[in-house]
């Protein structure tokens, strides 16, 4: 248990405690991309926490919400590669999971009608967890609310569902907004009729707007913001009665929030926040006023033209921040309804659950052996006449040995092994930037790349088939120094993290590549 449980009750053993975690806009994401330094995320990695978290004799209410089950459209999709099947197989392989991990209630954003209100109501139709709300209210007001008491340990507990099925642009104006919190507060306040002791919201919403409603709205204690496209996690702060959170984004980590109640509590009184997130952010922020203003004060002090009355009201000023930088976080301890929330960064370090890693396993081999059959005969378009086509990196070797032999040990040249070894060659989330010329005319597609696996010369050079056949012909010369675009079309931040241009090039400068053959190290 949080060591905030002694500042509340001053045991170890709080008997009236319940833990909440919070997945948010998974966004289709069973596992980061192997291409990224620091892995974060994973569902299996989110059901091995998930797991060491209930086993701390804590109630758990696992919930989930925001963008769901879909994302962005794979890379390796066209209109040749459809990736429907894909996409929805990968849909129905995270309900399954979360079945499995006893998810209790989710809201669905935006993107979860990817594919249709009625393809989301056949997966919700899978799911043995509530959805809040299921569906959109309306096509010209689809934003909805629903509630619903689930029973945690010996707690009953509101969860509110709340989604304006819009993307994080999405403001309702006044008008609409004023009728969703109507509509929330009334859920709220049956959910209290019901009893339930804790309420929580789960906003799938713009920024704006989701603050908007929640600061006003009366019996919520705790609201979570998804639906944004932000990966920050902010510390816990208050909007309205309320306290608001976020839970990262794709899945990347758990919020975990555990609540401490107190039958002497005053109805409606906010809980306090013993958060050691809340303390640090807070620490940080007073520590930056302080300098900031210190080096003003110091400033001033050397200029006889500013009044020394102002100085010294400003020293009172830089006197009384230090003294709330001193007791920052020690007033919160006391009794009283209470909180401890915490973001738990899912990284490589953290175990995988082996049954849902084996439910990945089997989603992977299934997808691949489906795009094997299904895009066996798309084949690359021809290349318009006079123009170049793809010939593959053993062309390039005959004139080209060294950067050849370069490649062949840079990660480049294993790139498509890497898929094979995970049954996700055929995967359009992944084969686009794995093979050379993918979707281009002459070059790789998602089955038929003959010479064309891995990151080939021409992935960086241009297409060399003109230059092949007359390579001493100055006009046909490839790009011997690629641009920065060239890399960003795979190189983004999404699969490659550290990526910084002139770097990348540094590094990929070695004797026969960029270099001459006789320089040194």
């Amino acid at each position: 248990f949080s060591e905030a449980v002694r500042d509340v009750t001053g045991t170890d053993e709080p008997a009236d405690f319940l833990r909440v975690v919070v997945l948010a806009d998974v966004l289709g994401y069973l596992e980061p991309c192997g291409c990224q330094s620091k892995l974060l995320g994973g569902i299996d990695r989110a059901a091995a926490k998930l797991q060491a978290l209930r086993a701390e004799r804590a109630p758990v209410l696992f919930l989930a919400a925001g963008d769901l089950l879909f994302g962005d459209k794979p890379e390796g999709a066209t209109a040749e590669t459809d990736a429907t099947t894909q996409e929805t197989w990968k849909a129905e392989t995270l309900v399954e999971i979360f079945n499995k991990l006893g998810l209790a209630a989710a809201t669905p954003g935006k993107r979860d009608r990817s594919f249709g209100d009625a393809e989301l109501t056949r997966l919700q139709a899978l799911s043995q967890f509530s959805w809040l709300p299921a569906k959109p209210a309306s096509a010209e007001v689809p934003e909805g609310v629903a509630g619903k008491l689930v029973t945690v340990g010996e707690h009953k507990v509101g969860v509110l569902g709340v989604s304006t099925f819009s993307g994080p642009d999405g403001d309702l104006g006044s008008e609409r907004l004023q009728k969703l919190q109507a509509a929330a507060q009334a859920e709220i306040e049956r959910l209290r009729s019901a009893g339930a002791r804790v309420v929580v919201a789960l906003v799938s919403s713009d920024q704006r707007s989701g603050r908007r409603m929640t600061a006003g709205l009366r019996g919520l204690d705790f609201a979570i913001q998804a639906g944004l496209d932000d990966q920050s996690t902010p510390a816990p702060s208050r909007s309205g009665q309320c306290t608001l959170l976020r839970a990262g984004r794709q899945g990347q980590g758990l919020l975990v929030l555990d609540v401490y109640l107190d039958d002497s509590a005053h109805g409606g009184a906010p809980f306090v926040d013993l958060s050691a997130w809340t303390r640090a952010e807070q620490t940080a922020a007073l520590n930056a006023r302080i300098s900031d203003l210190s080096q003003r004060i110091d400033a001033w002090e050397r200029d006889p033209q500013v009044d020394r009355a102002s100085v010294a009201e400003q020293r009172e000023k830089l006197k009384a921040l230090r003294a709330e930088l001193a007791s920052a976080g020690k007033d919160n301890a006391g009794s009283g309804n209470a909180f401890d929330a915490s973001y738990a960064p899912l990284t490589a370090k953290e175990a995988r659950d082996p049954q849902i890693k084996g439910v990945l396993a089997a989603y992977d081999a299934r997808v691949n052996e489906h795009n094997r059959e299904a895009f066996a005969k798309v084949m690359p378009k021809e290349p318009p006449p006079g123009a170049a086509g793809y010939v593959g990196s053993e062309r390039c070797q005959t004139c080209h040995a060294p950067a050849y032999a370069w490649w062949t040990q840079h990660a480049h040249g294993r790139a498509y092994t890497t898929l094979e070894q995970l049954h996700k060659q055929f995967n359009l989330s992944c084969v686009s930037c794995h093979v050379t010329g993918y979707g281009k005319p002459g070059g790789a597609t998602v089955v038929n790349h003959p010479g064309l696996t891995h990151v080939g010369c021409e992935s960086c050079h241009g297409p060399g088939s003109l230059h092949a056949a007359k390579p001493s012909e100055p006009s046909l010369k490839l790009t011997s120094a690629p641009g920065e675009a060239v890399c960003k079309q795979c190189h983004t931040p999404e699969h490659s993290d550290l990526f910084e241009f002139q770097a990348y090039v540094a590094r990929i400068r070695a004797k026969g590549h960029g270099r001459p053959m006789a320089a040194t190290d």
